[in-house]
């Protein structure tokens, strides 16, 4: 039977590759909208996703942005999902008694 502390690890491994895929998919759907926004308006665009003002957003560049929008939400709640099961794991790794 293998250790515990050698499956945390790959739980913590995993974890964190679920983290930087979900990061990553958010960065291109944020790229994909500032894409869509006009010449004069992509910082704006930028500025409008980090304060998560996605009406704003869906107003000023229209319903063609709604699917980026959707998967950027989506990426970013997988995101925090998978740095919280990362953060119990390692919380988890201070209650186990070696044995």
């Amino acid at each position: 039977m293998p250790e515990m502390g050698g499956l945390i690890h790959v739980v913590m491994f995993v974890g964190a590759l679920v983290a930087f895929i979900a990061w990553a998919m958010a960065a291109l759907s944020a790229l994909s909208v500032v894409q869509l926004a006009p010449r004069g308006d992509k910082l704006t665009a930028y500025f409008d996703l980090g304060r998560w003002r996605f009406a704003a957003l869906e107003t000023r560049l229209g319903p063609a942005v709604t699917p980026h929008i959707v998967r950027y939400k989506r990426a970013f709640l997988v995101f925090f999902a998978a740095i919280g099961a990362i953060f119990i794991v390692v919380l988890s790794i201070l209650f186990l008694k070696p044995a």
